[in-house]
């Protein structure tokens, strides 16, 4: 099985420069002075000096390339990806279609780095960043059909996408297996309120008639069947510190095991005063029992309630964010190459390739690129 590593984003560092003519010598010395820095690892000093360099040349694509690049290294991606998209503006403006594929490709690089940091926290937006990288690293590479880097990274960025995808869908298993489990015990907890309750009430009887005696009423068999009741309060019991432990422990389970412990301290005493013959203390401790009980499950309601209200609001803000992010990107799908075809949109899922697929798919793409030949164009220093 073929294996690609995580590869760093490829880097471009541009230092050469001609600006316009009315301020080409302030603006040459800042930009240089910001190479400097920048390859001294100074990139708080390389921006300063590359923004004052914007302000006396703001038409200038290399600059805000430069720019971008040093808010990148800072780890200011999504800053980086704005200053990126404004050089790749300019670039298209100027036909300078080398440029362009560069800063189209370094968007995906910062797209890509905010998904690595958004990672397990919020899934869903990292996803949504791996499927924007994917779409800037395709744009890249119909500017530049030579341009390895991008083609490379694509299929990273196509990899990640699917491991994402691979990781929602078992995160939302989990829930609906989660889900069932807190259903499951929420029956069980009614139905043991219920018989908890009613073993109350047949303690209760012997209080208001001795001449009244059954089998039921016998404290021997009370005891027996609260005995039993106290059994499967235990296992409900277990089934909570299990699912606690699966979801990390949340305040509301906390509470509802509360209730269900001190449910099960009041079965045990119960038991105890019905083997004494105790009955009317016996069934103080009943009565207990079942309220915990009802608190309980109670708890166990509100909370369930709580959490999908939880769930819809941060659905709905994902929803706005997601919204948005596709606003931008149709923005920019919609900006036309020299050839004035649109560029390549995000593929909307990755859920049917495999890792194989993907790299089997980019090796044909590679083939077809190499067939057509590349448009060419100036080299520039890299750092890799």
């Amino acid at each position: 099985m073929q294996r690609l590593c995580k590869q760093f984003v490829s880097f471009f560092i541009i230092s050469i420069l001609i600006p316009s003519a009315a301020s080409a010598e302030s603006a040459r010395s800042l930009v240089e002075s910001g190479n400097e820095a920048f390859s001294r690892g100074d990139y708080a000093a390389s921006l300063e000096k590359y923004e004052r360099a914007a302000e006396s040349d703001s038409d200038a694509a290399i600059i805000l390339f430069n720019k971008g690049d040093a808010l990148y290294r800072q780890n200011k991606f999504l800053e980086a990806f704005n200053v990126f998209e404004q050089a790749a503006a300019k670039a298209l403006e100027n036909n300078d279609q080398a440029l362009e594929a560069r800063s189209r490709y370094n968007m995906g690089n910062s797209a890509f780095r905010r998904a690595e940091e958004l990672g397990r926290e919020n899934p869903q937006m990292a996803l949504e960043e791996y499927k924007r990288s994917s779409g800037y690293y395709q744009s890249a590479v119909k500017l530049d059909p030579n341009f390895t880097e991008a083609a490379h990274n694509l299929e990273v960025a196509r990899i990640s996408a699917k491991q994402i995808e691979d990781l929602i869908r078992q995160q939302q298993q989990q829930a609906q297996q989660q889900a069932q489990q807190k259903q499951d015990i929420a029956s069980a907890l009614d139905k043991l309120q219920q018989e908890q309750q009613d073993a109350a009430e047949q303690s209760k009887e012997p209080a208001r008639s001795q001449q009244q005696q059954s089998a039921e009423n016998d404290p021997a068999h009370q005891a027996e069947n609260q005995r039993s009741i106290t059994d499967r309060t235990r296992q409900t019991e277990e089934k909570l510190d299990q699912l606690r432990q699966e979801q990390n422990s949340q305040l509301s389970d906390e509470k509802v095991r509360e209730h269900v412990k001190k449910a099960i301290e009041n079965q045990e005493e119960a038991v105890k005063k019905l083997l004494q013959n105790e009955i009317s203390e016996a069934h103080e401790n009943q009565k207990e029992a079942a309220g915990e009980l009802q608190k309980a499950l109670q708890q166990l309601t509100q909370g369930q309630g709580e959490e999908q209200e939880n769930a819809n609001s941060n659905q709905e803000q994902k929803n706005q964010k997601t919204g948005e992010d596709e606003l931008k990107q149709q923005a920019s799908e919609e900006e036309t190459d020299e050839t004035g075809s649109q560029i390549p949109a995000v593929a909307e899922s990755f859920s049917d390739e495999s890792p194989e697929n993907i790299i089997n798919e980019e090796i044909e793409n590679r083939k077809y690129r190499s067939a057509r030949g590349g448009t060419g164009y100036k080299p520039v220093d890299k750092d890799w």
